[in-house]
């Protein structure tokens, strides 16, 4: 007997399909020129009314607010010194001194030159002659006593005929780097330019 043979359908292999995300846009990624916006920022003009003032103008007006104070006689700078911080520097740009030049002398201490003016008050009516020749005499009787009625003025490394020195009889003025009370006298220092003559001889 024949055998009928049976055609069985053999089912296909299934394929295996990945699916690929797509990257999700990042935040971080380099903007192009044409993306970027920018938002100009109007200038500001000054009213066309408002008035210029140059910076000459500026410093002259405030320089007339700080004006600095003078003191011209010995007895105001003493209580000047013990009444104030002189070593604060603010302090002693507050104020100018005021004097009559009298005369000058150079020492030299441990190796040091400094150049001594030593001044009167500029009010004092006696000639410079005749306050040179009292002062002076006074000193060789008794140096720290006569130094009471002056104003004695130190500069560093400073030589009597240094053309920045003013003339003997001058009234200047100046404002201190240095100021001390020793037994009662007044001692200052500063330096050559900051110097000036209000008065020549």
């Amino acid at each position: 007997m024949p055998t009928t043979a049976t055609s069985a359908t053999t089912p296909a292999t299934p394929t295996l399909v990945t699916v690929v995300p797509e990257p999700a846009p990042s935040s971080s990624r380099i903007l192009s020129p044409a993306t970027l916006r920018v938002t100009p920022t109007p200038l500001k003009h000054k009213r066309p009314d408002a008035e210029y003032v140059s910076p000459i103008k500026k410093m002259k007006k405030t320089m007339q607010h700080q004006k600095r104070r003078i003191i011209d006689s010995i007895d105001d700078l003493r209580n000047f010194i013990q009444n104030n911080d002189v070593t604060n520097s603010d302090i002693r740009e507050s104020f100018q001194i005021q004097a009559h030049l009298l005369w000058t002398v150079n020492e030299y201490i441990h190796g040091l030159r400094f150049l001594r003016l030593y001044l009167g008050e500029q009010r004092a009516p006696e000639s410079l002659h005749e306050q040179q020749t009292e002062y002076q005499q006074a000193q060789r009787d008794d140096l720290f006593h006569a130094n009471q009625f002056l104003i004695t003025l130190s500069l560093y490394d400073i030589a009597a005929d240094n053309p920045s020195i003013p003339s003997l009889g001058s009234i200047i003025v100046f404002v201190p780097t240095k100021l001390r009370l020793y037994r009662h006298c007044c001692q200052v220092e500063t330096k050559v330019y900051h110097i000036g003559t209000v008065t020549p001889p």
